[in-house]
């Protein structure tokens, strides 16, 4: 059980620190856009978006984000 705990926090540290934490300045961009002019500014666009895959540099910086959350988890839970 404690490996799936954390294993877990292990993905929990990925998705704030990879996709969270980069796509908050953009959040508060658009909170800040529509407290100014109000939800009549806003449109929406068709827009085609693509996906790459992530790079080697990326790929391991997403495995050191999810030893470091699943070590660390794992060490607090070996404590009690």
């Amino acid at each position: 059980m404690n490996y799936f705990k954390s294993v877990l926090a292990g993905f929990a540290a990925v998705f704030v620190i990879c996709l969270f934490f980069p796509t908050l300045p953009t959040i508060v961009r658009v909170l800040v856009f529509v407290i100014k002019h109000g939800a009549d500014g806003i449109g929406i666009a068709n827009v085609r978006v693509s996906w790459h895959a992530p790079s080697l540099a990326q790929w391991l910086f997403m495995f050191a984000v999810f030893g470091g959350g699943f070590l660390w988890e794992l060490r607090r839970l070996a404590k009690r």
